[in-house]
């Protein structure tokens, strides 16, 4: 009978950066597997685009994603992380978009309608 082994679990953090001394710690932690969630709703927007840019190089030199999964919430993933956001069926009411979606609709719905008229 052969023997498999078990896959590795997984590890996925959740981190609210305060610096950009928080960076080092991102990078180490995706480098090493991980799965990192940044939640950035508390950080000024100055810091906030520096770990944008940061974890698009970071990401981009190791072949993994960033991915906005919320406003404010990034998820940095490595590249044995596949992330794909899920569509819901038409009968599945249970479904709701987050908040950036449905801002989006509230400031495009609107040029849509000027249009048509």
């Amino acid at each position: 009978m052969p023997v498999h082994a078990l896959p590795a679990p997984v590890r996925v953090h959740m981190l609210n950066p305060l610096t950009f001394n928080d960076a080092q710690d991102i990078a180490d932690r995706v480098k090493g597997g991980s799965s990192v969630f940044l939640d950035m709703r508390a950080t000024d927007h100055e810091l906030e685009e520096r770990l944008r840019d940061f974890c698009g190089g970071l990401t981009a030199a190791l072949d993994g994603s960033v991915t906005d999964v919320a406003q404010g919430i990034l998820l940095i993933a490595p590249r044995e992380v596949s992330v794909s956001r899920g569509e819901a069926s038409p009968g599945n009411s249970t479904h709701r978009r987050d908040s950036y979606y449905d801002a989006m609709d509230a400031e495009v719905t609107p040029l849509f309608g000027s249009l048509s008229a």
